[in-house]
């Protein structure tokens, strides 16, 4: 089974046969591309403004460029640490299956495990908040109607997602 192309989402097949799913919708990257985007046009901006010789404006460039871009990944890890801290706190990181494998009949993700028996359908979800967009999410249900998974996306990426967690699991 080949998955669909997502948008945003990755599915790979590792060589042993367990299939490892990303949902990608909380990666956090598009923070990181604009703060290395501003690290390097502010070390250009402050190189040229530098009053001295050609060497000096271009070692302070590059000083001002790592000291933005160890900024830019120190603000990815701490934001990526804390939302992880929360959920633990919450108990919600049994519950958010953004990064999980799969090898036909357990589910890992983390620090825990999941018997792929308990699983009995696949629904499409979606939680909206007033401010700020939806959440869009692919929810593994057991069989008694309780969410044991989720797994975020991007919009564009749901539907897809839904149908191939669905084939991949062996339900509905």
């Amino acid at each position: 089974m080949s998955p669909p192309k997502f948008d945003s989402a990755t599915v790979e097949e590792k060589p042993n046969g367990v299939i490892r799913v990303r949902g990608n919708a909380q990666s956090f990257n598009e923070l990181l591309y604009v703060l290395v985007g501003a690290a390097a046009f502010l070390s250009v901006f402050i190189a040229i403004l530098q009053p001295g010789s050609v060497i000096t404006r271009i070692g302070v460039g590059i000083g001002v460029l790592a000291f933005f871009l160890a900024f830019a990944l120190f603000s990815r890890f701490f934001v990526t640490g804390l939302i992880h801290l929360m959920r633990s706190v919450t108990g919600h990181h049994r519950l958010w299956w953004d990064d999980f494998t799969y090898d036909g009949r357990t589910v890992k993700s983390r620090k825990y495990e999941i018997d792929g028996e308990d699983i009995s359908y696949v629904e499409s979800g979606i939680r909206k908040f007033a401010n700020s967009d939806s959440w869009h999410y692919a929810s593994i249900m057991n069989s008694n109607g309780v969410e044991i998974g989720r797994v975020m996306v991007v919009m564009k990426d749901k539907k897809k997602m839904v149908g191939y967690l669905a084939d991949l699991f062996g339900v509905s």
